[in-house]
């Protein structure tokens, strides 16, 4: 990835004109003059934009962009940030922890949570942190997976992790992939628990995770596990098996006709170009592609259109591909905190959470943006699309009673799901974190109440009497809330009644 040193925000404006001026500087959120828009690290070089994605490098042309802002890459800024840190005491080093915690940086910010420990033994969160940390580093056996195997219906190689065993049909370099994703969430998922006081069992054997390639052999192995109800899913956790099994949905008719279609545009463009080529000096060609009206160009026009079209191609590839990610592995991430809640012995019975819980708990973890894995709670480019179309805004009540659940995955009830324990975490932590206990310890003044029961009582406990007053106050937060690529698109591109509005948060 393009590594460069972070603009300090106070002095961001400035810089970001002076791009304009000089012709050199970075950008983090790409917004497309032919639509659609990326969260990535891309380097702005005179009239060259380069865009990392996935550790390669897309060259486009700065007309190709409505707008460029930058200041949203974790990694880029992670240094600086905690350079600054150094100054502000134990406290403004865990602030810089918990921001890059938050951001998915947990194997960044490792190095800093064992110094800030050694600096300052007595800074309980830092040291329940670095005990965790320790815990994770002890070797994990492989658990025996002849029956599991045998239950995949299909041969699988196997990549492994230090906490994790994948068995897939991939690439090897995909599955190395996978595999560095999963482990990023397990060691962000100990620290945010550790770090909130909560002391978890960490795996001896280590997890497993399935990547079928075909969703007709994940479907068929729903079907023999009885699972079926989950055949709209990406993924499943398996609480029999204790394993994770997902496929890739490259594979879905959505992401086979994006590709299709790129292929058919580039063949038309070889063909141009060869065209082109063929051209005699002086003489011009009519022109006739798809999408393009008809016209007749030189030589040198030509060139200039399919360099042009061959972008558009490329963009559009750019964008299917992260949609794709952003849904894979949001799924990956979404299935392993299920897996991990059960394991660790942060749900140690499987009643212990509703289900609206423990679905908003592992959805916390599902960002993911330009290929990169953002981290917990924050604003979901894809949940948050779905929460604005519930129509009324959802109440509160039915969904703590797990009304909507029990059928298979339901869209808008996943999104609610997302959205109140978002906003729970962020806005109501410590409230967050006597609920979170509360359920756990099955207070016995709780009584012989139903779970459903139980729940509302605990909720009430926590965070008030007033439900009503809890249901304005998170319709009202998530109201405000945009994720970065909202905040700052170009005004014309954001709907009118959200422009009237202003920023959220």
């Amino acid at each position: 990835m393009s590594r460069t040193r972070i603009v300090p925000r106070h002095v961001l404006a400035i810089v970001l004109t002076a791009w304009w001026i000089q012709g050199l500087g970075r950008a983090d959120l790409l917004y497309f003059e032919k639509g659609g828009e990326i969260q990535a690290p891309a380097k702005v070089d005179g009239d060259r934009v380069e865009i990392t994605f996935l550790d390669a490098v897309r060259d486009f042309h700065r007309a190709d962009f409505r707008k460029l802002v930058a200041g949203f890459s974790p990694e880029a800024e992670w240094p600086d940030r905690r350079a600054r840190a150094q100054s502000e005491g134990a406290a403004g080093r865990y602030e810089a922890i918990w921001w890059g915690l938050e951001n998915g940086l947990s194997l960044e910010i490792a190095p800093e949570i064992r110094a800030l420990h050694e600096a300052e033994p007595s800074h309980a969160p830092a040291a329940r942190m670095a005990a965790v940390l320790q815990r994770l580093a002890e070797p994990c056996r492989d658990p025996d997976l002849t029956g599991f195997r045998k239950a995949l219906g299909v041969s699988m190689e196997v990549a492994r992790g230090p906490h994790v065993v994948l068995l897939h049909r991939q690439a090897d370099v995909e599955a190395a992939r996978r595999v560095a994703l999963l482990e990023r969430v397990i060691t962000s998922f100990y620290l945010d628990f550790s770090g909130r006081g909560i002391e978890l069992r960490v795996p001896t054997d280590r997890l497993i995770f399935a990547w079928y390639s075909e969703q007709s052999d994940y479907l068929a192995f729903l079907r023999a596990q009885n699972a079926g109800a989950f055949s709209t899913t990406n993924g499943y956790y398996h609480p029999t098996w204790t394993a994770v099994v997902a496929y890739d949905s490259r594979r879905s008719p959505r992401q086979e006709q994006g590709r299709e279609a790129a292929e058919a545009r580039r063949e038309e463009l070889r063909r141009f170009r060869q065209a082109l080529d063929r051209l005699p000096a002086g003489a011009k060609l009519r022109v006739v592609l798809t999408g393009e009206p008809p016209r007749t160009l030189a030589r040198a026009e030509g060139r200039a259109l399919a360099d042009r079209l061959d972008r558009e191609v490329q963009r559009g590839e750019l964008l299917l591909e992260a949609e794709r990610l952003a849904i894979d592995d949001g799924t990956a991430a979404h299935e392993m905190v299920h897996l991990l809640a059960a394991g660790s012995g942060l749900q140690s019975r499987h009643d212990d959470f509703p289900i609206w819980f423990q679905e908003g708990l592992a959805a916390q973890f599902e960002v993911v943006r330009g290929g990169r894995w953002a981290g917990i709670s924050r604003a979901h480019d894809l949940r948050l699309r779905d929460w604005r179309s519930i129509e009324p805004a959802p109440a509160l009540e039915p969904l703590l009673r797990d009304r909507g659940f029990g059928h298979g995955y339901q869209r808008d009830a996943y999104a609610q799901t997302w959205a109140l324990v978002y906003f729970l975490r962020l806005e109501r932590s410590s409230q967050y974190l006597r609920f979170v206990d509360t359920l756990r310890s099955r207070d016995a003044s709780l009584g012989d109440l139903s779970r459903d029961d139980r729940t509302v009582a605990a909720f009430r406990r926590a965070f008030g009497e007033d439900l009503a007053a809890t249901e304005r106050d998170w319709h009202s937060f998530l109201a405000r809330t945009q994720t970065p690529l909202e905040r700052h698109a170009p005004a014309a591109a954001l709907p009118r009644e959200e422009r009237r509005q202003g920023p959220r948060r």
